[in-house]
């Protein structure tokens, strides 16, 4: 099975479905060997992102809530203004009943809102190459966060061999370049790039 294959069986939310339900990667997926376990992470990584991450969007469902957060807010104003003319109060033990009173109103205002769950934008692999030397992981959709992932897998690519998979550096034969590591330069195949600094 090629890695391209194996992303999509592993992923499939994260590729587009083509008319007759089979998923793709429309320009194809295709790293070195080396390199394969941290393209599968960074996929893992974006698909447990956008599967289990939300935040929560409050929807105000009745006009009470400008109500009872007006009051709560003033109370606050006035228990600050209070402690600030009376600093010798300003114990647990005075402040909780108060605290407790204002908990109240604020409970009241919760009650007028409705909360739902947004998730992140879906994420859906255009491209994964190498390319000088490098990863290229061309995609549509989600976020920062995201994109961020994005990134760090490229960060580490830049330091990973891509035949053994060892730390490595970039290399260079001609116009061609490769993220070799020592032992990989030492190989007849590999034995005229050398590394760029």
């Amino acid at each position: 099975m090629n890695f391209e294959q194996k992303l999509i069986d592993k992923y499939p939310d994260l590729f587009y479905k083509k008319e007759d339900g089979s998923l793709e990667c429309p320009c194809g997926a295709w790293v070195p060997q080396g390199w394969e376990t941290i393209v599968d992470e960074l996929c893992g990584a974006i698909n447990n992102y956008i599967k289990c991450t939300y935040r929560l969007d409050g929807e105000i469902t009745n006009k009470m809530y400008y109500f009872w957060r007006s009051i709560g807010k003033c109370l606050d104003w006035s228990h600050k203004l209070f402690l600030k003319l009376f600093p010798k109060l300003n114990k647990w033990e005075y402040n909780k009943p108060f605290y407790s009173f204002v908990e109240k109103f604020r409970q009241r205002s919760y009650k007028c809102v409705k909360y739902n769950k947004v998730y992140p934008p879906a994420v859906k692999i255009d491209q994964i190459k190498e390319k000088f030397g490098e990863l290229r992981f061309y995609y549509s959709g989600g976020d920062k966060e995201v994109a961020g992932m994005v990134r760090f897998a490229e960060y580490l690519v830049e330091q990973t061999c891509e035949v053994s998979g060892e730390k490595g550096e970039l290399c260079r034969r001609g116009g061609w370049y490769k993220t070799l590591s020592k032992n990989t330069l030492n190989s007849d195949i590999y034995k005229d790039y050398k590394p760029v600094k």
